[in-house]
């Protein structure tokens, strides 16, 4: 048999053809973790096909990263302590010494995302290659050039005590602090100076428990050591305790 209504059928679908209509996004697959390109033939509130891809490089891709780290507040980056240590340093130096060292603060950074970032994202298209970043790199790159070559400077990651030891500096919110045993300062007569700030230097007692926190040795030295030397001694009398550690052959 012959249908009779031929045209009719050919209408009918031209007209839902041309009301097929395509759509391409950039989304989460939330299963994955991982950014895709999910492209849909709709016809209406219908989806007629559906099919996922990974996306091409380019500025929507930088945008999608960029919005992604912007909702996990940061906490998605691939942070160490490394990284912790050199915001901490700069943070410092902003506190004391203002622009142009930036402040480097959660919401700071997450403001300037655009700007210290973005750019690093170029070129990518996967989580994974973020999780790959080397921040502390990104971040140090970025500082003014007319600043940033002083870093190491201004705020060391480590001093060198008279011992010959190194150390490292934690600059924390009430400023750059060390933490080492008595022995390892012995001979000191200069408290140790950063950017101008003296350190804190917090003692340890051989167990390394704090056991005092000063902002002038040699005046801790001459003051109340007599004290901490009797009650130590006493806990530990096989350490070395001298009267007078400012002129004490460090241990």
């Amino acid at each position: 048999d012959i249908d009779e209504h031929p045209l009719i059928d050919l209408v009918e679908i031209e007209r839902f053809a041309r009301e097929i209509e395509h759509r391409e996004q950039l989304t989460w697959d939330r299963g994955r973790n991982e950014l895709v390109r999910r492209e849909e033939e709709r016809l209406g509130g219908l989806v007629l096909a559906e099919r996922t891809s990974r996306p091409e490089a380019g500025p929507d891709t930088v945008a999608a990263l960029v919005e992604r780290i912007r909702q996990d507040k940061l906490q998605s980056l691939p942070w160490n302590d490394a990284t912790f240590a050199l915001r901490q340093r700069v943070a410092f130096l902003s506190r004391t010494q203002g622009e142009p060292w930036p402040e480097w603060s959660d919401a700071s950074l997450l403001h300037d995302l655009e700007q210290w970032l973005a750019p690093s994202l170029l070129g990518m298209t996967s989580w994974a290659e973020v999780q790959s970043l080397n921040l502390a790199t990104i971040l140090r790159s970025g500082l003014d050039p007319s600043v940033g070559y002083r870093l190491d400077e201004l705020a060391p990651s480590s001093l060198i005590l008279s011992t010959g030891r190194s150390i490292r500096v934690d600059y924390t919110d009430d400023g750059p602090m060390i933490s080492a045993r008595p022995q390892y300062l012995y001979g000191t007569k200069q408290h140790p100076v950063v950017a101008g700030e003296p350190v804190i230097v917090e003692l340890l007692s051989p167990a390394d428990r704090p056991i005092q926190r000063t902002r002038d040795l040699p005046g801790f030295w001459s003051g109340t050591w007599s004290e901490v030397r009797k009650d130590m001694a006493g806990r530990y009398p096989k350490h070395f305790w001298p009267p007078d550690p400012a002129n004490a052959e460090p241990k």
